[in-house]
């Protein structure tokens, strides 16, 4: 039996809950830093030692007017209801992490063919705006990217529902 392949197309990010309907992509990474143990007398190393987790994703947003990433509206449908996904410069100090989840949307369980219904397939904990970018073209569509970091990412195996 095949397994259910996770598309873009079932995709959907959230951040604090609420529906980021005009994201482009999104991408997220797990990384764990090792240090050598390097010892008198033997060329290789003898072990490596995990020093530090780290945690980030980025996210490209369609640049909608009047809802930049400083107050994100979101679209009709989904109000983000003024969302500062970036900190305003006078708000960095005091802004507060937030939470970002990236969902399978497919409907409910097919118990026939084993596919899950709906899920988080990707949770980032603590996330906080990094950085963000933009570019304009003349024939474009523009879009923002957005960076973060965040204390923690799990997927579906560590999640508890």
């Amino acid at each position: 039996m095949a397994h259910p392949v996770f598309t873009g197309a079932r995709a959907r990010f959230f951040i604090n809950e609420k529906p980021i309907g005009y994201c482009a992509g999104v991408s997220g990474e797990e990384a764990i830093d090792y240090n050598p143990v390097e010892t008198l007398e033997f060329l290789e190393v003898r072990e490596h030692i995990p020093v530090a987790y780290r945690a980030s994703l980025s996210a490209a947003f369609f640049r909608l007017i009047n809802s930049p990433l400083k107050q994100y509206r979101g679209n009709q449908l989904e109000d983000a209801g003024g969302m500062s996904i970036f900190p305003k410069f006078n708000n960095i100090l005091t802004s507060g992490a937030m939470s970002a989840t990236i969902n399978n949307t497919r409907p409910s369980a097919n118990t026939e063919t084993g596919e899950p219904g709906a899920m988080i397939i990707a949770k980032f904990t603590d996330v906080r705006a990094a950085s963000k970018t933009f570019d304009v073209s003349s024939r474009g569509i523009v879009t923002e990217n957005c960076s973060f970091v965040a204390i923690r990412q799990m997927d579906e195996s560590e999640i508890d529902i």
